[in-house]
């Protein structure tokens, strides 16, 4: 449940428990979303399918591999073993779920997190879901769960593409 709502000129914020990630994080809620479609954004994201929390911990084991890929040195820095983790979604800290206006039909998120292995990126990590599908996994950007599912596909730094 969303909670500590604040109104101001751009939306509402607010705080949020996720279940899955066992951590508050901040909510924001775009102007023309009502705090009820927040709520059932909120639901989705404590409730996501079995199917779909497992495509998203290989999309992150997918982008923290290919971060220590690049960058060698972060092997060092890392709190855990990669190829021997059982759960990735405990290697990375929600930060903020982002609740755009509804475009349509569906719930979608974005949530921002920080991880260990993106010291290298400029911004946090993103995940993109809309109705229970991880659409994005990768660095952050400008995309809204709402965009044509085109934008999510031709993005090559995408990892939910490569699962």
């Amino acid at each position: 449940m969303i909670t500590d709502i604040k109104k101001d000129d751009f939306g509402m914020e607010g705080k949020l428990y996720l279940d899955v990630f066992d951590a508050d994080c901040n909510v924001v809620i775009d102007i023309d979303a009502s705090l009820d479609y927040a709520q059932k954004c909120a639901d989705m994201l404590n409730n996501l399918s079995s199917v779909t929390l497992k495509n998203l911990e290989r999309a992150l084991r997918l982008y923290c591999l290919s971060s220590i890929n690049e960058h060698k040195h972060l092997l060092k820095s890392l709190t855990f073993d990669v190829r021997t983790v059982k759960n990735m979604l405990e290697c990375i800290y929600p930060q903020t779920v982002y609740i755009d206006a509804p475009e349509g039909y569906g719930k979608g998120i974005r949530l921002e997190c920080e991880c260990d292995w993106e010291e290298e990126c400029e911004g946090l990590m993103t995940v993109i879901i809309r109705d229970d599908d991880i659409l994005y996994v990768g660095q952050s950007n400008d995309l809204s769960p709402f965009d044509e599912l085109e934008y999510f596909r031709d993005d090559e730094n995408n990892f939910a593409n490569k699962i």
